[in-house]
């Protein structure tokens, strides 16, 4: 499911388009940051075949590397991603870090059934005239 570029790019240069179409999840996310042993407790707020943007009340930096550990929405195992971090903000409404997480490090097979997964939401959403994440 990729994306394709935009053809009103500005100046001749293509937009920054991602690879995985990504949905609006909710669901937590277990994570432990390389050189760390502690797990962490977050939440994922979006979802697509190449990452997840998980909420946590900790500041990571960028370039840190997770290892995240989920289960999908109605699926019945726990799936394990190693990941790093290519976009951080505070909201402050929220009083939360949101980190953009790019996977690293996926079974195939895992990161094909979150394919299916972003695939099916988007066409409920469709159905019921919602929109996917941005």
């Amino acid at each position: 499911m990729n994306e394709q570029p935009d053809a009103n790019s500005k100046n001749g240069e293509a937009p920054y388009r991602r690879r995985y179409v990504r949905v609006a999840v909710d669901f937590p996310v277990s994570y432990v940051r390389e050189g760390v042993e502690e797990p962490k407790a977050g939440h994922s707020s979006d979802l697509g075949g190449g990452g997840v943007r998980v909420s946590t009340d900790e500041d990571l930096p960028l370039g840190a590397v997770l290892l995240l550990r989920f289960q999908l929405p109605g699926g019945d195992r726990e799936m394990v991603a190693r990941g790093r971090i290519v976009l951080s903000f505070y909201n402050a409404e929220e009083q939360l870090f949101f980190h953009g997480i790019a996977f690293t490090q996926i079974d195939p097979r895992e990161q094909e059934e979150i394919i299916r997964y972003v695939a099916s939401e988007v066409q409920r959403l469709a159905l019921e005239g919602e929109t996917a994440a941005d």
